[in-house]
């Protein structure tokens, strides 16, 4: 399988699991309890470092200088994306203001549009840029209570399920996104 499989997954889960607790399972404390946030923020945290360490070994694997198959755009693009889970990773486990996250979402929404012509020829990968924007300018609204939190986590639990777990289990069957 390709090392971005590690990226699918892990961070799908970080999003799954971001997902369920804006929805509310498990949002709350037990009696006495941390609060369940700092869990998710160290998940979130795992991911961020694991999709930095992935994308400088795809660097240091096809290190041509826009590889045959874009290998440095696309760990320029994970870069990006692991830049974001960690500081999310770190704002939620300090407890600290996530506006910053949200101020921080509205790059990542936006720029990797910038990639549409990088993914020509596959629809799957042009409509998860889509889905992205539409989840981290979600992000944005909610961080500053003008989208629902509800409503947010159902969006990340698409988001998991479609752009990173789908992606994943293709590739690990063999198949090619298409």
């Amino acid at each position: 399988m390709p090392p971005i499989t590690i990226v699918f997954f892990l961070t799908g889960l970080a999003v799954w699991a971001i997902g369920l607790y804006f929805v509310g399972a498990g949002a709350q404390p037990r009696e006495g309890g941390p609060n369940p946030l700092v869990s998710v923020g160290w998940l979130s945290l795992i991911a961020g470092l694991s999709d930095f360490g992935q994308a400088f070994y795809i660097m240091a694997a096809r290190p041509e200088p826009l590889g045959a198959d874009g290998s440095v755009l696309i760990s320029g693009l994970i870069v990006f994306y692991a830049t974001f889970f960690t500081l999310l990773g770190i704002t939620a486990i300090k407890g600290l203001d996530l506006r910053v996250i949200g101020n921080v979402a509205i790059p990542v929404a936006i720029v990797p549009l910038f990639y549409w012509n990088v993914f020509a020829g596959g629809w799957m990968f042009r409509s998860i840029l889509i889905v992205w924007l539409i989840a981290f300018l979600a992000v944005w609204a909610t961080t500053y209570g003008r989208f629902s939190a509800k409503l947010l986590g159902w969006i990340l639990l698409f988001t998991a399920v479609y752009t990173f777990w789908v992606p994943g289990i293709l590739l690990a069957l063999g198949r090619p996104i298409p």
